[in-house]
């Protein structure tokens, strides 16, 4: 009688926790949600999640916090998320640095499964801007300039691993020359030495470049494989024959272990947001475009993507 009176207990608690939690997934969010940025403010990570933060706030009539944690190429900020709680009110914003940074430093969380994928928000080709008295001009006087000059040409990144480092690296193997990196804690900093002259170039987005100084800068191509119709007088790199396509892009995760329910409403609350004209002009102004996914497909993205820098990596010998 007293175990029958026991199993009943157990059963009767099962059901009332797991209750419980469906209901608090189904209330989330009902406080406010803090979303990481891995870079200091200013570039293109911290731009596209302020814009989004503001419409996830009126979405969820909850306000959404973004906290900048520089540092590491993005591993610092990144590490806080991995480990904090999976409950819903802690995410990152992060764009492909999640992937790259993991090919070339050994970062305290495996980016292919201490993360939850929640919704890609965007993706964009890059440009390679240099400073106003660079002596290049063009993609091939830059490539003619290198092989004349290996190791004279001084890039910047936004960190040791950073998608702007591994993109330059990337165009480094293919041309068949060798810049030397200076890397900072984002791709700010970064841009105010090249405006200053005190870089060469870099390899970044107008996401981060857009509205800022740097915007004035030379720009010698993107990195897509096609030209971006708002900037048709400039050419990409792959149209001169070079087989040099890069992007980057840029989105929401969680800690691994964060409820379905929870991952499900944000994504489909950003979805939401990337098909409003108001936000798709944003990311247009700032060079991008709207990239959504379901979550399933944006982690294949990520796996993927690690994978590939990588073996990218150690060909090209980047530490």
């Amino acid at each position: 009688m007293l175990n029958r009176l026991f199993i009943r207990l157990l059963i009767g608690l099962f059901l009332f926790t797991a209750g419980g939690l469906s209901c608090a997934d189904t209330l989330w969010p009902s406080a406010p949600v803090h979303i990481v940025v891995p870079f200091p403010p200013g570039g293109s990570n911290d731009v596209i999640a302020r814009r989004l933060g503001e419409r996830l706030s009126k979405a969820f009539g909850q306000p959404v916090v973004i906290e900048n944690k520089g540092g590491g190429a993005g591993s610092i900020g990144a590490q806080a998320v991995a480990i904090s709680s999976p409950d819903g009110y802690t995410f990152l914003f992060v764009s492909s640095s999640l992937a790259t940074a993991s090919a070339v430093q050994k970062t305290p969380y495996d980016p292919a499964t201490s993360f939850s994928a929640v919704a890609r928000v965007a993706r964009a080709p890059f440009i390679i801007l240099t400073r106003q008295d660079f002596g290049p001009k063009t993609v091939a006087d830059l490539i003619a300039y290198g092989k004349a000059n290996p190791g004279k040409i001084n890039y910047g990144s936004a960190g040791p691993g950073d998608t702007t480092q591994m993109a330059t690296e990337l165009f480094n193997e293919t041309v068949g020359i060798q810049m030397t990196a200076v890397p900072y804690k984002g791709i700010a900093p970064a841009q105010l030495d090249l405006i200053a002259g005190r870089l060469d170039l870099i390899v970044t987005t107008m996401a981060s470049v857009k509205g800022t100084a740097a915007d004035q800068l030379p720009k010698l191509a993107f990195t897509g494989e096609a030209r971006e119709p708002d900037m048709p007088q400039i050419p990409t790199v792959a149209e001169m024959g070079i087989p040099y396509a890069v992007d980057v892009w840029w989105g929401v995760f969680a800690p691994a272990a964060l409820p379905a329910a929870i991952r499900d409403k944000m994504n489909r609350a950003i979805n939401e947001i990337l098909v409003e004209p108001e936000f798709v002009a944003f990311l247009k102004n700032a060079g991008a475009t709207a990239a959504p996914t379901t979550p399933a497909v944006f982690q294949e993205i990520l796996v993927k993507d690690v994978v590939r820098w990588k073996i990218m990596a150690k060909r090209a010998g980047v530490q």
